[in-house]
């Protein structure tokens, strides 16, 4: 029965899987499977444990994957689950209940042993066929020998006089031409492959044959228990203990305020999210390690090493909505993509095992692996079933403009059969040219990898994108029309387009400014830097500001601008970037001592609030003139104040009043 069982096996899984992709296969391939095998160890009264047989339920799901989904993200990882998911299933199923650690175990040793065994299995094999062969016809072992050897001596013999009587007589050669045209004919890659065949076939039975068989007897060794560790080792743990919380007291503390908070608001919270999350995902991992270590060699049952994992578990859950939140505003600027949704998934598996874990601390006979388990592979098998690629593509289409375009090579990627509908809709509705176009190029790069299917590969995803029977030259042919379309209005644009500001400071820096939109004293301006020999163009800031505000950029990413109050200009300030534009600061300068006020009209005195853009020397150094107000109010605009910086604008030196010559000579006339 089990050798019978085996060659089914076998043969079933090379119909189902050899030189195919899986499609409804797997499920198929898992009813045999399992059918043979429940059946063989009732028929051996081996079903002990019927709890076991809970696990065929993530079996079929997680096999049914690939007979309704496209993506191949879960492609191999399902497959190695479902063989340990078997593994496991039946390692219960004929064990008496006990400690989930201690099916790990069995299920373990049994794959270990089935592997190690195979040689026994072979010799197993060899023996039950012997019996068979003697039992049904009487044929002795020494008769066997005889007959081969005679069909050999025969097939040499006669073939010889064949060849020579053909080379003899060519009518007679004629007969047996066809022979010659088979073997010259012969397909080296189809031998090969059937040879590879046979040989993964043998395998596979084998395998599962010796699984059988250690099902049917199975002589492991029982896990060692591990002793309770000493008491100067339980002094280092509520050492290690006390020490983490402290600093994770101080590390929580700067997340909540500086993170959570946002009380610097100078930070760049897309950098400082960008690195971080990984980390702080490992050290919750390392905690969770601790509290499980601890709790397990508690011997006395100490209430401090309680209290001090519960605290732990705080500081973890506080650490996890820490990484999270990183991974959020990182998103946020850069999208989403499998990596980051995964950690999402993996930090909110972990909020979830939290719930066991203190369980476990005040209750030490609590099955934590066991829960653990369960709550890991139900999230596993969810993730499955939500369609993740759907998810991550329409949020990264949806999501609003940032400094960071939507990747739409990443999207192109990534896209299969599964989000072929959503992409469908989005066309219909109302947006950009280059967005439709980009859409268009992911439903025909799906369309293009969307091949015949043999019935084993059988997909519904992709079975309903066939159906649709789309012209792959007509859609081709419209992308190609709306592109040369998109280009056109490009240029037209480029020639009609006026910069508010447009100058090379060396060969490889070029700052624009274009004007965005506009509206009653304000404008929207885009801040554009171009390298590369002019190759490179980056859009480095969006920035609201007052109309009358101007602009000018140095080398090395410095720049200034000059940002009226209003635009009646009555107050201007001065703002400097060393970023190129990204982040302006307010330069806040020095007072002075006004030699030229009018000792009458006190109330002119200190009143240059009007900021310049500033002029540079040779020598590097800046100068700035400010006034008390555009061209009018102190002195009639006839005098300025001037500052200096011989530091590129860190700080300034006021230098005195002085007359503005042009001024003097216009006021004069």
């Amino acid at each position: 029965m089990e050798i019978i069982g085996s060659i089914g096996v076998a043969i079933s899984q090379s119909i189902l899987f050899y030189g195919k992709e899986i499609g409804i296969s797997m499920i198929i391939f898992e009813i045999v499977l399992n059918g043979i095998l429940l059946y063989i160890i009732n028929r051996k009264n081996k079903i002990i444990n019927k709890n076991g047989l809970l696990l065929l339920i993530p079996i079929i799901l997680l096999s049914s994957t690939y007979f309704i989904f496209a993506s191949k993200v879960f492609y191999v990882s399902n497959i190695i689950i479902i063989i340990v998911l078997n593994i496991l299933m039946y390692a219960i199923t004929t064990n008496k209940k006990g400690y989930f650690s201690k099916h790990l175990y069995t299920a373990f040793r049994i794959s270990v042993d089935s592997l190690e065994t195979v040689n026994e299995v072979i010799e197993y094999t060899k023996e039950n066929a012997k019996s068979h062969i003697k039992d049904s016809n009487g044929i002795r072992k020494v008769d066997i020998k005889k007959l081969t050897t005679s069909i050999l001596i025969v097939l040499a013999v006669v073939g010889v006089v064949i060849i020579l009587l053909a080379s003899a007589d060519s009518i007679f050669a004629e007969m047996f031409s066809g022979i010659g045209k088979i073997i010259t004919n012969l397909n080296i890659k189809n031998i090969v492959n059937t040879i590879i065949r046979i040989a993964i076939i043998l395998a596979v039975y084998f395998l599962v044959l010796s699984f059988i068989l250690k099902l049917q007897n199975q002589k492991h060794k029982e896990p060692k228990e591990i002793g309770n560790i000493s008491d100067k080792y339980e002094f280092t743990l509520k050492l290690l203990l006390i020490a983490l919380n402290l600093v994770y007291v101080v590390f929580c503390y700067i997340q909540i305020s500086s993170l959570f908070a946002r009380i610097n608001v100078n930070i760049d919270y897309a950098t400082y999210a960008r690195t971080g999350f990984f980390q702080l995902m490992f050290v919750s991992f390392i905690n969770f390690a601790i509290i499980l270590l601890s709790n397990k060699f508690n011997s006395k049952k100490e209430k401090i090493i309680k209290v001090l994992n519960i605290f732990l578990v705080i500081f973890t859950i506080i650490i996890v909505l820490s990484s999270m939140f990183r991974m959020h505003m990182y998103e946020m600027e850069y999208g989403l993509t499998y990596l980051r949704t995964f950690v999402y998934i993996i930090l909110l598996t972990e909020l979830a095992i939290f719930v066991p874990t203190t369980i476990y601390i005040f209750n030490e006979k609590f099955d934590f692996i066991k829960t653990a388990f369960i709550i890991v592979l139900s999230v596993y098998c969810l993730i499955n079933f939500i369609n993740i690629e759907k998810i991550i593509i329409s949020k990264n289409i949806s999501r609003k403009a940032t400094k960071v375009p939507t990747d739409y090579v990443y999207i192109q990627k990534i896209a299969t059969e599964d989000s072929y509908k959503m992409l469908e809709e989005k066309l219909k509705e109302n947006i950009e040219s280059d967005k439709k176009v980009k859409i268009e190029k992911t439903l025909l790069h799906i369309i293009n990898n969307n091949k015949e299917m043999k019935w084993q590969e059988f997909n519904i995803s992709r079975w309903k994108v066939k159906q649709k029977n789309v012209n792959k030259e007509e859609l081709t042919k419209q992308i190609e029309e709306q592109i040369n379309q998109i280009q056109e209005e490009n240029e037209k644009l480029k020639e009609a387009k006026r910069y508010l500001y447009d100058e090379s400071i060396s060969e490889n820096e070029r700052y624009t400014v274009e004007v965005l939109d506009q509206f009653p004293g304000m404008q929207v301006w885009a801040i554009t830097k171009i390298t590369d020999k002019g190759t490179k163009a980056t859009e480095v800031n969006k920035l609201t500001i007052t109309a009358a505000s101007k602009i000018k950029f140095y080398e090395n990413g410095l720049g200034f601008l000059e940002n009226p109050e209003t635009i009646y200009c009555a107050k201007a300030d001065l703002l400097v970037t060393y970023d190129s534009g990204k982040t302006f600061t307010k330069i806040n300068f020095p007072k002075g001592e006004f030699t030229l006020s009018d000792p009458g009209e006190e109330e002119w005195r200190n009143c240059y609030d009007y900021f310049y853009l500033p002029t540079k020397e040779s020598d590097g150094t800046l100068t700035v003139l400010a006034s008390g107000g555009y061209e009018g109010g102190y002195n009639h605009g006839l005098t300025r104040a001037k500052y200096e910086s011989k530091d590129d604008g860190h700080t300034w030196q006021f230098v005195g009043e002085i007359y503005k010559e042009e001024t003097i000579q216009k006021y004069n006339n």
